[in-house]
């Protein structure tokens, strides 16, 4: 690719502008087929048809007799000559020699391939130009009716049709006047561009309209398409007014240009444009990505549903060259966005800024940077302005406790860097951590702040933990290998924000009671996107539970069964110490839509079966599964938590 020619000027164009700025808004649509000769190739090395005819006639020994004027005779009637005294394979051998072989340069051909905007090339030649510049990755040749299933198989992909033949297929090429006589004009591939016509416009270049072929050509057209329902553009560097005369009946736009400088042209008029014509087109975005790698810029995009959310150019490299000049008038006397925007351009702040034509007229001059349009120059005024920093680079870093008892690992920071301020932004998923450092100076501004709802509760309680005992007096290590050590951040240098959100310490406990919860049931809870008081209550209640703290109960309600027949203390009413071996029941709790039903054990001392007569009698009727109501005259009752297994049938249900 070459970069000779500036952006802004025309080369070697004495027309009107309008024809090719015409031209090349079609271009940027992906609304024109090239249609492409031999003089398109010529600059690259490769013999143009006249070349080729002078090459052909040279190796002929002598021509038949009765053969007509040199000056007279057609590629065509040369070809026939050269077959008719060397046979078919010769000649073949000869234009593999001429063409079959690397170009000597391919710049526009490159730069064709790069903007990718052309989606069908018809051309007449047999060199590989474009099969060099476009590559197997984004180009599918098409030289006769066998390879047309490629089109559907490769949409994303430059169609070149090769309507004369291919060398890789000998019985491909048109040359001869038997090859012309035998060529199928109703060819399936003829049907193909037959039906492009109705869609596309077409830019002829590569040819001379001085060419006494070039008529014959357009005639061929003409009667194969019938119909013209789209623009055709003829581009020469020299338009000779009486053939522009002779030919108007096929109602051509001329440009009176060098062909390969025309179409740098419209590459580079494209490159220009590629951002602004790629804001609404997901697809075109996609596609411009070589565009704007060629550039230096990489694109900060999201697109949702096929639609752009969020699209900006960030340089990658920090000598981008830009002109953009923007004027501010304020209407409002009210300089607060103003001074923000200057503190932000100036380096001194890295925080978004957002102007409206509510507050001021902005204006916008230039707006190129690298060649690349970021805002349109036809536009002399907006509507808003919104401006937002960009990182140099984005590193992974560890977080962790000096003491090195949490860490939490490969964490994306990013890193924003002005003459007077450096900044580490960690935006992680479940909070945002950022250190703002003076340069030459010893403050340094800490920002912290997090979604109080972690969804993955282990992950919460690391997180919940490690800043809280960073408040309480820990000292935090932010570790990354682009430091030589630790960069640490002592507790002091972080004031808790007041604010409605609960305290660290607070949601540190109740993230470890929720880990502690899951731990011990065994189970995985899903939290909810508010937990509420009854939550929380709930929370304290079952954790204190499973942790081992004893429940106070009035009684318990169980079916039991006697394994013993000495019912002597049960008659003279003594008092029983009851020590539970494993769980006799299940207690309910109720917690983010679910319910766990937690196995209990019973412990107490003083304790009377309040039915004592029921027991009794029917014990005397041989039944030792008995229902009873167990009390404790000093209240002594209690039930704890027991996680063995429940018996079915010694199950009892106490609801929470």
């Amino acid at each position: 690719m070459t970069d000779a020619i500036h952006p802004t000027t025309v080369p070697n164009h004495s027309g009107s502008y309008s024809e090719l700025d015409s031209l090349c808004k079609l271009i940027r649509e992906e609304k024109v087929i090239l249609w492409v000769g031999s003089g398109f190739s010529s600059y690259a090395g490769y013999p143009t048809g006249t070349q080729l005819r002078d090459i052909i006639l040279k190796t002929l020994s002598e021509l038949p007799s009765g053969a007509p004027d040199l000056r007279d005779v057609s590629l065509k009637e040369v070809a026939d000559y050269y077959v008719a005294a060397k046979g078919r394979d010769s000649l073949i051998e000869l234009l593999r020699t001429l063409y079959d072989n690397t170009p000597q340069r391919s710049d526009v051909h490159e730069l064709l391939a790069l903007i990718n905007r052309v989606k069908y090339i018809v051309t007449t030649n047999y060199d590989p130009l474009f099969e060099y510049a476009y590559g197997n990755n984004r180009i599918v040749k098409i030289a006769h009716d066998e390879e047309l299933p490629g089109l559907t198989d490769n949409p994303e992909k430059t169609v070149l049709l090769k309507i004369h033949g291919d060398l890789s297929d000998p019985g491909s090429i048109i040359i001869t006047s038997d090859d012309y006589d035998t060529f199928d004009k109703d060819s399936i591939v003829w049907g193909n561009i037959r039906s492009l016509l109705a869609i596309y416009s077409v830019a002829f270049i590569g040819y001379s309209i001085n060419d006494p072929h070039v008529e014959e050509m357009l005639g061929d057209i003409d009667e194969r398409l019938k119909r013209r329902r789209h623009s055709y553009y003829f581009i020469d560097s020299k338009i000779d007014e009486e053939k522009r005369a002779h030919l108007s009946s096929y109602d051509l736009h001329y440009i009176e240009m060098d062909a390969a400088a025309a179409m740098n042209f419209v590459a580079v008029k494209t490159i220009q444009f590629s951002y602004l014509d790629s804001m609404g087109n997901s697809a075109l975005l996609i596609k411009s990505d070589p565009i704007f790698e060629s550039r230096d810029f990489h694109v900060d995009r999201n697109i949702s549903c096929g639609k752009i959310t969020h699209l900006s150019l960030i340089p990658t490299r920090p000598d981008v060259q830009s002109d953009i000049k923007i004027t501010l008038t304020s209407k409002t006397g009210n300089n607060t966005q103003f001074l923000a925007f200057q503190k932000f351009v100036t380096g001194q702040s890295f925080e978004p800024v957002m102007l409206t034509d509510s507050d001021c007229t902005i204006s916008i001059r230039g707006g190129e940077m690298n060649g690349v349009f970021i805002f349109d120059p036809a536009i002399s005024s907006y509507p808003a302005l919104s401006v937002a920093p960009q990182p140099s680079e984005v590193v992974n870093v560890d977080l962790q406790l000096q003491s090195g008892t949490i860490r939490l690992s490969k964490l994306p920071m990013k890193i924003f860097n002005s003459e007077v301020l450096l900044k580490f932004e960690i935006k992680d998923p479940d909070f945002n951590f950022t250190i703002t450092i003076q340069k030459g100076k010893p403050d340094v501004e800490l920002n912290f702040s997090m979604h109080h709802i972690v969804s993955d509760i282990e992950r919460g309680r690391q997180i919940y933990s490690l800043f809280d005992k960073w408040i309480q007096g820990e000292t935090l290590e932010l570790i990354t290998d682009r430091l030589p050590a630790p960069f640490l951040i002592p507790p002091n240098s972080f004031s808790e924000p007041t604010s409605d959100s609960p305290p660290i310490h607070a949601l540190c406990q109740l993230y470890t009671d929720l880990s502690d919860i899951q731990r011990i049931l065994k189970v995985r809870l899903t939290i909810p996107d508010e937990i509420t008081q009854e939550d929380q209550r709930t929370i304290r209640e079952l954790v204190t539970f499973l942790r081992g703290r004893k429940q106070k109960i009035p009684e318990i309600k169980a079916t039991i069964v006697l394994k013993t027949d000495a019912l002597t203390p049960l008659k003279q009413g003594k008092l029983l110490t009851l020590e539970g071996k494993g769980p006799i029941g299940t207690i309910d709790y109720s917690l983010f839509g679910r319910i766990f039903n937690v196995p209990y054990a019973v412990e107490g001392f003083d304790i009377f079966f309040e039915n004592i007569e029921e027991i009794l009698e029917l014990r005397e009727k041989g039944i030792k599964e008995l229902k009873v109501v167990a009390k404790s005259t000093t209240g002594q009752l209690f039930i704890r938590y027991s996680p063995q297994p429940v018996e079915k049938s010694r199950s009892a249900r106490s609801g929470r």
